[in-house]
């Protein structure tokens, strides 16, 4: 499978020196969203086996970005990372499909809120009345199956919400064997500037 990551430039370097990098759970700063990564984990390694020793949360990438599987635009990428003028990499790499776990990146976006994924509008408050109703241990249960639904990565698309137009990849290590292209870059400003006619 064909994968693409953006790392911070020092990280790429860690790689070539290294041969290979983890993600630094020291480093993630989002006490809010330990639930989340924690079910995700789980997840993976039911999906796609235990992390080797000392790995604790996955690496990111894409497979798809705006419903193509193909390497990310720099020009938009530039936006969405680090501050002003950092140096990062796009990493072009290939991982055997068993060693990955795609996942809806606009329906991970609901469980990082902690909420319930549904199709319409309808099914969200038939959902919420159900979840309302129950114990905070049987909640759990159903938001845990629920979020299962982030899984599904079949197209589809309504006036409610978006699904397998942008879809992220988690895998347990970045190896210098996975990579296959880098390319640099530099990010912008802060403030994406105004469309101008």
């Amino acid at each position: 499978m064909i994968l693409w990551t953006m790392q911070p430039e020092e990280v790429y370097q860690q790689i070539m020196q290294n041969g290979v990098y983890i993600c630094d759970p020291a480093r993630m700063n989002m006490p809010e969203f330990t639930e989340m990564y924690d079910w995700l984990t789980g997840h993976m390694r039911t999906k796609i086996g235990p992390p080797p020793s000392g790995v604790v949360y996955p690496v990111w990438g894409w497979y798809k970005q705006n419903g193509r599987h193909y390497k990310p635009d720099l020009r938009g990428e530039r936006w969405c990372y680090g501050a002003h003028g950092q140096q990062f990499v796009c990493i072009e790499l290939e991982i055997p499909d068993a060693q990955v776990l795609l996942s809806d990146f606009d329906t991970w976006n609901i469980v990082l809120c902690n909420g319930l994924i549904s199709e319409t509008e309808e099914e969200n408050a038939a959902q919420e009345a159900v979840y309302e109703s129950l114990t905070p241990e049987e909640q759990q249960k159903m938001k845990y199956r629920n979020w299962e639904r982030v899984y599904d990565i079949t197209p589809f698309e309504n006036e409610w919400g978006c699904r397998g137009k942008w879809v992220q990849a988690t895998f347990w290590i970045l190896t210098k064997e996975m990579i296959r292209k880098v390319r640099h870059f530099k990010t912008a400003s802060t403030h994406r500037p105004e469309k101008m006619d």
